[in-house]
């Protein structure tokens, strides 16, 4: 699979430092979102992107395997979701809680 540009730029922002600091996964989701400071445009491609790993397709190993190749500096952090989509899916929902709180 393709990795967009987009994921890859958030994703660098996951390195091995991006929970100093910070004490909920939340928090270090929102960092590297803030971070990246992603556009409007950028963040609907990589919510697509997300939704197409979400889809049901890919298995645990892929998804570990797609997340690798996208320039994060850890692995996926999966300590309190459980596995790599839970992880997947918190970011797609802070996106979607960025853009909430953009429009107002």
């Amino acid at each position: 699979m393709q990795i967009s540009d987009e994921f890859a730029k958030l994703c660098a922002w996951f390195d091995q430092d991006c929970d100093y600091g910070h004490e909920t996964m939340e928090q270090i989701i929102e960092a590297a979102l803030s971070n990246a400071n992603l556009s409007v445009a950028q963040r609907n491609v990589v919510r697509a992107y997300l939704d197409d790993l979400l889809s049901g397709k890919y298995n645990d190993q892929q998804l570990e395997r797609i997340w690798r190749k996208s320039g994060a500096g850890v692995s996926i952090l999966t300590d309190q979701e459980g596995n790599p989509a839970n992880f997947l899916r918190m970011i797609r929902s802070a996106i979607d809680s960025l853009d909430r709180r953009s429009a107002h």
